[in-house]
């Protein structure tokens, strides 16, 4: 399951998603599809079905319309905009 991280703040309208990272001081402009991604992340905690909803509608392939989804929830979990909050942090531990 998948949530936004604590510092991440973020608005929806019928024109997209605006996402702040506080953090960092930068903010994520998401289109309309994009938002979708986003919408199911913070409502369900998962893009499950998603990329069937988005692809066969616009007649683009399931395949790789769900790759492309993949590949930005991962990005997004790297630049730590998104979390699972099921797994325990790694810590990193120092030398005295």
């Amino acid at each position: 399951m998948l949530t936004p991280a604590a510092h991440i703040h973020y608005a929806t309208d019928e024109h997209g998603t605006v996402v702040l990272d506080v953090r960092s001081a930068t903010w994520l402009m998401l289109s309309p599809d994009v938002s979708r991604i986003w919408q199911a992340l913070v409502t369900n905690g998962t893009t499950a079905c998603l990329a069937d909803e988005l692809a066969i509608p616009t007649g683009r392939d399931p395949h790789a319309v769900r790759q492309g989804i993949d590949n930005l929830v991962n990005q997004w979990q790297r630049d730590g905009v998104i979390i699972d909050p099921t797994r325990t942090p790694r810590r990193r531990w120092r030398k005295r």
